[in-house]
């Protein structure tokens, strides 16, 4: 059986899968691993055919059963090297942080009936760019405000937003 570790990881990105397929947006995974562990892509019609034409979203995803979930946000304990490869202030690509918070119970991560697939509890996301310097050399502690769910109308709204900067 796979380590606790990466079955968490394995339910965050099937999670944002998920969402992203009911985005509508492609789902990119890098052959290695730099600092991005999924990009998202908008497609759209064109000349009547269906066309990767970007903007794309780059995503650094963790998972946590120990979040610390207070009443408008949720504490996160970043490495420092996740919180400096996203704090870029302007980067060609947004980044974001992608956290997906799950039942401390393993039973609990996930059920499935022939009506349903359910995945616990949620994901949130979080912009860290132009974040200031830490001189953290273990963790920064990030706050996440929980309106920020990671989902359909979220993604949809971050591309809209990047087109929008980029003018198109």
């Amino acid at each position: 059986m796979l380590p606790r570790t990466q079955r968490q990881e394995d339910l965050s990105r099937a999670y944002v899968r998920a969402v992203a397929a009911q985005a509508g947006v492609v789902v990119c995974e890098p052959a290695s691993d730099y600092g991005i562990d999924m990009s998202l892509r908008l497609v759209v019609v064109r000349d009547g055919r269906w066309r990767d034409v970007g903007p794309q979203l780059d995503l650094q995803l963790k998972s946590t059963a120990r979040a610390d979930v207070g009443p408008a946000d949720l504490s996160y304990d970043l490495p420092v090297v996740h919180y400096n490869d996203l704090r870029e202030a302007d980067p060609p690509v947004p980044r974001f942080l992608v956290v997906f918070v799950m039942p401390d119970d393993e039973a609990r991560w996930m059920s499935q009936s022939s009506e349903e697939l359910i995945l616990r509890h949620c994901a949130y996301w979080l912009s860290l760019a132009g974040a200031p310097q830490t001189s953290s050399h273990s963790t920064v502690r990030v706050s996440i405000p929980l309106m920020n769910v990671f989902s359909p109308a979220a993604v949809q709204g971050m591309i809209q937003q990047w087109r929008e900067r980029r003018g198109r």
